[in-house]
């Protein structure tokens, strides 16, 4: 239906922000107010506390933003906890999109994610299904190829690329959220290892992606994290913790 409308959304994880997030909130609200397809909007920013300005100019926007929401959280969560506190505490939508600060995932790239929904539970980008456009140095590239690597060992996830931070879902998808156990940079992992002991649909959609490279990352430890939780993923499922999810109606 090309024409249908829907409600929508969005979190955004923040920490230690204050370069990228005015940015974010002037093109996140101009691109939703405008959007044909969107017939009302939220945007939750879920936020740890960082020290710098980024919750303060939150706090500022959301005064002139009505759609704008601010959740700080009370301890460190990291991305996929906040992710979590935010898909939770929104509001009933018809959607629920993730993506960064930075927009490294350009904004336009919904309109390619969208058409998708109505015959899909979640819509995920991909840096790396032919037709995807990215600007990545070299070794990022090897990391996460190397990464989908072992999630394929390790679970079986046959997703080209799990790790890009742009994410569509919509309503019957919401109860992946609580369930959710890993807060670090893995958690994509055991939303769509979830939603496939599940059954639901998954499509995966070529994006436009460039990285932002502002990232402190220690990358050898990034990858001890993600192979951590891999393991921790896979105990889960032999102990029957994803059984409560697998019984759960949703919605």
């Amino acid at each position: 239906m090309e024409n249908k409308e829907y409600s929508i959304s969005i979190i955004i994880p923040v920490f230690k922000e204050e370069s990228t997030i005015e940015r974010c909130i002037n093109e996140s609200v101009d691109f939703f107010s405008n959007h044909p397809r969107i017939k009302n909007y939220e945007i939750i920013f879920a936020a740890d506390y960082s020290g710098d300005r980024t919750i303060d100019i939150i706090k500022k926007e959301e005064v002139s933003h009505p759609q704008i929401k601010l959740i700080v959280n009370e301890k460190r969560l990291e991305k996929g906890g906040s992710i979590k506190i935010g898909m939770l505490q929104g509001r009933p939508s018809d959607l629920y999109l993730f993506y960064d600060t930075d927009l490294s995932t350009p904004l336009d790239e919904f309109n390619h994610l969208l058409p998708y929904i109505d015959n899909n539970d979640i819509v995920i980008g991909s840096r790396h299904m032919q037709g995807a456009e990215i600007e990545k140095s070299l070794h990022k590239t090897l990391i996460s190829k190397t990464l989908n690597l072992v999630n394929f060992i390790a679970l079986g996830l046959k997703i080209h690329d799990t790790q890009c931070g742009f994410k569509l879902f919509n309503r019957k998808a919401l109860k992946l959220f609580k369930y959710l156990t890993i807060h670090s940079s893995a958690f994509d992992i055991e939303l769509l290892y979830m939603a496939r002991k599940g059954g639901l649909r998954i499509k995966e959609i070529p994006v436009k992606w460039s990285d932002s490279d502002v990232s402190n990352f220690n990358h050898f430890q990034v990858i001890g994290h993600f192979i951590r939780d891999l393991l921790k993923i896979r105990l889960n499922a032999l102990k029957g913790y994803y059984s409560d999810y697998l019984q759960d109606p949703g919605e």
